[in-house]
């Protein structure tokens, strides 16, 4: 079956976003993490446009879209995107929001609580941890006296798991050398988008299927920090990935497209 592809550039809430745009049905919306762009969702999407409408974009300042002068905020990126579904003419969706990109599907569900059928939180955290954010002005800081490479591979050595990065230095020497190509002010923004960033105390509203993923390795988020979004939220489903760190879609990607897709099969069936 022909998977119907319409990707663009969207003007929405005064900067414009690049969404990609495939498959028709009921729409699942990828949102990416810090650093990253819609291409983190690339195998996963392939594998779930055949049954759904599935939207990956890339956040403000990264990727293909437009990377306008900071503050940047969570708040700030779940209203860019909120405003940019009403342009895709997205009436609900099932959010799947991998760490940064977790926190805005959150802000997301307790803000916009009528466009959000389910959600899918990995890797991710309910409020600012002054650990992660910690390890994350590092990055900051070795970036500008170091320079970029340098801060890439302090970044490998938080998201990726020790036996990833032994098994497939390959990739890991790939992702530093791409993260380390990036424009570096705009990912200077999104850095420090979740300072203060807290939506515990809403999440309790949260009145649709979730499902919490956590790796048992990750470090920058780790399974303590996750497990405290899934308490938050009535009724939230909570899946462990052994052998995981933070990078749970690219270092267990079959696994994470199994939880996904039980997770779907049992709340939100591809036509109603």
């Amino acid at each position: 079956m022909t998977v119907q592809v319409s990707d663009r550039f969207v003007d929405t809430n005064g900067t414009r976003l690049f969404v990609m745009d495939r498959g028709r049905g009921r729409a699942l919306v990828f949102l990416h993490g810090l650093g990253w762009d819609h291409t983190l969702w690339h195998g996963v999407t392939q594998a779930f446009a055949h049954e759904y409408r599935v939207i990956a974009g890339d956040t403000r300042g990264h990727g293909r879209s437009a990377k306008p002068d900071g503050p940047y905020t969570i708040a700030l990126f779940a209203e860019d995107w909120f405003a940019a579904f009403k342009n895709l003419r997205v009436r609900q969706a099932c959010l799947i929001g991998f760490s940064q990109g977790g926190m805005i599907a959150q802000t997301l569900a307790v803000q916009h609580p009528e466009i959000v059928s389910a959600l899918v939180l990995v890797s991710t955290s309910c409020r600012s941890d002054p650990g992660a954010y910690d390890k994350l002005e590092e990055r900051i800081r070795v970036a500008r006296t170091q320079g970029p490479v340098a801060s890439a591979r302090l970044a490998a050595q938080s998201i990726f798991s020790k036996a990833y990065m032994q098994a497939r230095p390959d990739a890991v020497e790939e992702f530093v050398n791409w993260r380390a190509g990036m424009d570096q002010e705009p990912l200077v923004h999104a850095t420090r988008a979740a300072h203060g960033f807290d939506v515990s105390a809403q999440l309790a509203s949260i009145g649709v299927p979730t499902l919490v993923m956590y790796g048992e390795e990750d470090v920058l988020t780790p399974p303590s920090v996750v497990t405290s979004v899934a308490s938050h939220i009535p009724g939230a489903e909570l899946v462990g990935i052994p052998g995981a760190a933070h990078m749970i879609p690219v270092e267990k990607a079959e696994e994470f497209e199994l939880a996904l897709d039980t997770f779907l099969k049992k709340h939100y069936e591809p036509s109603l």
